[in-house]
């Protein structure tokens, strides 16, 4: 039934979209452990409808295949610049969920207008539902500096992620999180860029309140501090009801970094009593797409929860990240990136996993990946790929 619906819609943009239709075909084979199977499957079509482009996305996984259908389209209404997304979840079959973004110009002020809607849950599993929500963001110049303000109206600006398991585990990212209840007041949100200081130095102030708790969060940052030989210092600090976040951006000469500190204040009765430290990290940008990433949790969940990933496994705690690339054939690039996982003990240097991935363009329309998971005493895993662009 999947196959014939795929086959039917392939065949109807054809015919409406034209000469305009164009895409893209990606595929992952799991080599290892045996035996050889399809892991993953990607159909992109998109086209030219007057003065709109719709594209279509369906993605299968492995035995539990279409898991995903995606149905894009953007465009303009008059003086409105819009977006449209909604997602399908054909297992169930179940709608969802609905984005929408509206862009006009009003007075000298842009306003931008983002719009939500999640179905029931079923067999998918995501916080809500059903439930819908906007976010109005509204921007203009005060004194020359800009400032921006947000409001949340049944929804957040922020991850919202949708998850769906069978015999694997797939998950959907996007932009807006309604709530349930309806478009009432959810948050505010207010911000004012490059505020000068002195000796070049500027600061971005952003502040937050939300109608159920008061006080949500306050970022304060300070750009261009001059440090020596054409060194600067860009500094973030971040507080939050639970954390506070210490980010540092190291500027000179083409190498840009970061040093992030991850910890919370320590209080007893009110009284400040010293601060936790639950990890570092530091980032080397080199160039436009290679780094350098060295992240050290003392207190792993804790960095988890304020990152939002999973990122370590077991007893591990630590990792060493690398990307590189370079110019490839046929005016594409090729990367390669690697992860080192460590925990306490158990091998070389507590070495617990090992991760590559190699992408390589072999023509102007078609490019080869492979990627490595190698756990220490474990099964590796390897798998191929292509991604073939018509």
């Amino acid at each position: 039934m999947a196959k014939r619906l795929l086959v039917a819609l392939i065949c109807f943009g054809a015919v409406v979209f034209g000469q305009s239709l164009s895409g893209s075909w990606s595929t992952r084979i799991s080599l290892l452990p045996p035996p050889a199977a399809l892991d993953y499957t990607r159909f992109d079509l998109q086209g030219k409808l007057f003065d709109w482009t719709v594209e279509g996305t369906a993605e299968f996984f492995g035995t539990d295949g279409w898991v995903w259908q995606t149905i894009y389209a953007k465009g303009v209404l008059g003086p409105i610049s819009s977006e449209w997304m909604l997602l399908f979840g054909p297992l169930a079959p179940a709608f969802l969920y609905a984005y929408g973004k509206y862009t006009v110009p009003i007075g000298g002020i842009d306003v931008v207008l983002h719009t939500a809607m999640v179905g029931p849950n079923g067999p998918y599993v995501f916080t809500g539902g059903p439930s819908g929500g906007a976010v109005l963001e509204l921007e203009q110049s005060l004194n020359g500096f800009p400032l921006s303000l947000e409001i949340g109206l049944g929804a957040r600006k922020q991850d919202f992620t949708i998850q769906y398991t069978g015999v694997g585990t797939y998950t959907k990212v996007f932009p807006i999180d309604p709530f349930p209840g309806g478009l009432e007041f959810t948050y505010l949100k207010l911000g004012l860029r490059s505020l000068p200081l002195c000796c070049g130095i500027s600061l971005d102030l952003d502040f937050s309140f939300t109608k159920e708790a008061g006080f949500d969060t306050l970022v304060v940052t300070l750009k261009e501090m001059p440090l020596c030989c054409g060194i600067s210092l860009d500094t973030e600090v971040e507080f939050t009801t639970t954390a506070k976040t210490v980010n540092l951006r190291p500027k000179w000469a083409g190498i840009t970094g970061c040093f992030t500190v991850y910890g919370n204040a320590r209080l007893s009765n009110n009284t400040w009593q010293g601060i936790e430290l639950y990890g570092v990290k530091l980032r080397c940008d080199l160039g436009d797409c290679a780094y350098a990433e060295f992240l050290t949790a003392l207190d792993p969940a804790k960095v988890e929860e304020i990152l939002g990933e999973d990122i370590f496994a077991g007893a591990e705690f630590e990792y060493l990240k690398l990307k590189f690339c370079g110019a490839g054939c046929c005016g594409g690039t090729w990367t390669f990136e690697a992860g080192l996982f460590f925990q306490p003990s158990g091998s070389l240097f507590g070495l617990s996993r090992v991760l590559m991935d190699l992408v390589i363009p072999v023509m102007a329309n078609l490019e080869v990946n492979a990627g490595l998971v190698a756990p220490v005493g474990g099964p590796a895993g390897l798998s191929v790929g292509w991604t073939f662009t018509f």
